[in-house]
């Protein structure tokens, strides 16, 4: 880590986050788990079924969205640690703008818990701890963000471009870096949100019995996780026909998302709604996705017309710079 004050303090902000969220959002499972003790054990071995519709995962989908938030902090937490270690101006904004992301979405769960609550979150409304716990999330974000913007103006100031001007005084080598580093942070946040909507497509709508559940989660996630894998492998490289590939199939992605979101709002049964207490979350995380695909398309594009002008060689050299 750099011995700058701002880089210290942005860890730090990054580490109590950590700290308290994962503190509140355990604390919320166990409340969770404590108010539907006495219900019927879900398909999934926690939570609790509603035993009149049989609708796949709906009370324990709590539990599944305090998770993700667990998750989201560690990586953010491993996001800020990269960008500072490697004064990455880029993925540290990259950074503030997850943490943001992630105060959008405790609002989504404070709405639907207390302002427009579902029917299962209906039993929510008179405990007050929770209550406490929810606006107690949302303040930790929101004042955690505030920080971190004004550590990401700070870092910006004293990194600068400084990585980019040690690869020399090429400027289509600096302007060809700059893209490659916004790819590797792309394809970083591609990787959690995609897979953060396929756990909670495949646990929270999807029925144990239904092969597609297993299709997502056994077939879809791995594969994906490949396949994003495969493209930092031909950024890396410079493999033109692989990050074709990539581009192309990328670039094909955005028709799944958005049949989804249709799928999600159209023509459903609210006799027998499978999205009811997940369609708010699931829409937050298509709408992003779907948004940093088609940004990670444009961006592929670049570095792809770059490959074959130096830069993995610079990229080399510097790095054998550094070592020595």
């Amino acid at each position: 880590i750099p011995k700058s004050l701002w880089a210290r303090l942005f860890i730090l902000v990054a580490l109590l986050e950590v700290v308290a969220i994962i503190c509140i959002e355990g604390y919320v499972i166990k409340r969770t788990i404590d108010i539907y003790k006495n219900g019927t054990e879900s398909q999934w071995g926690f939570g609790v079924q509603d035993s009149d519709t049989k609708m796949s995962i709906t009370k324990e989908s709590f539990i599944v969205y305090d998770v993700i938030f667990i998750v989201a902090q560690v990586f953010l937490l491993m996001l800020c640690w990269e960008a500072v270690a490697h004064k990455n101006t880029i993925q540290i904004i990259a950074a503030t703008l997850f943490n943001v992301m992630c105060l959008i979405y405790s609002l989504i769960q404070y709405t639907t818990f207390y302002i427009r609550p579902t029917a299962s979150a209906g039993i929510f409304q008179k405990d007050n701890d929770m209550r406490i716990l929810q606006i107690t999330t949302m303040v930790v974000y929101s004042l955690c963000s505030i920080a971190f913007a004004m550590l990401t103006w700070e870092l910006y100031q004293l990194f600068g471009w400084k990585t980019y001007k040690k690869l020399g005084a090429n400027l289509a080598l600096r302007r060809a870096y700059k893209w490659h580093q916004i790819l590797l942070t792309l394809l970083k946040l591609d990787i959690f949100f995609f897979i953060s909507y396929s756990v909670q497509l495949a646990t929270l709508v999807l029925r144990v019995s239904d092969p597609e559940t297993w299709v997502q989660i056994g077939v879809v996630i791995p594969s994906s996780v490949l396949f994003l894998v495969l493209a930092f492998w031909a950024l890396k490289v410079e493999h033109r026909h692989v990050m074709l590939v990539v581009i192309a199939c990328l670039g094909l992605s955005p028709a799944y998302f958005i049949y989804k979101l249709v799928r999600m709002n159209v023509g459903i049964d609210k006799t027998n709604d499978p999205y009811l207490d997940s369609r708010k979350y699931l829409t937050f995380f298509i709408v992003v996705t779907l948004a940093l695909i088609l940004v990670t398309v444009y961006v592929s594009v670049q570095c792809y017309r770059n490959f074959g002008i130096g830069l993995k060689e610079a990229i080399a050299d510097y790095d054998a710079r550094k070592a020595q």
